[in-house]
């Protein structure tokens, strides 16, 4: 398993962000709900009409639980939670929710892994990848 990355420099103007060199994944390509139903059929006994049912009733109620202000955890992949984006405000009782809420959006943190001894974090989705440059040419000697 291996990632592709190139080499983007920073157009950010602060004095230690900009004009610097990092490394940026390139995508390999979107797989689908499709895909996947697909692939879990190849490996279940489900049928890949009953797998494709199953990821959209889990998307939906996954969407449920976050409406009613749940943490939606899904072992082995990550938890889910909503967030809001508001305008501050000086004094708690100018607060108004119709004006000062300015979205809603919906996080995710990946499920990890945390060495106990070093207290370092792993993905486990990054687990066991590799990276690699998606050009050949870009490769250092």
């Amino acid at each position: 398993m291996a990632i592709s990355i190139r080499l983007q420099q920073s157009k950010f103007k602060e004095e230690n962000r900009g004009g610097k060199w990092h490394a940026r994944v390139v995508s390999a390509g979107t797989t689908t709900t499709e895909d996947l139903a697909d692939a879990i059929q190849e490996n279940t006994t489900f049928t890949r009409g009953e797998v494709t049912g199953i990821i959209m009733s889990l998307v939906d109620e996954i969407s449920y639980s976050l409406s009613q202000g749940n943490t939606v955890v899904l072992n082995g992949l990550g938890r889910f939670h909503l967030t809001v984006e508001s305008e501050p405000v000086e004094n708690k009782e100018d607060f108004d929710i119709k004006k000062n809420i300015k979205g809603i959006k919906c996080k995710f943190l990946p499920a990890s892994r945390r060495d106990p001894k070093t207290r370092k974090s792993t993905q486990d989705f990054a687990s066991g990848v590799q990276v690699v440059w998606a050009d050949p040419e870009d490769e250092e000697d």
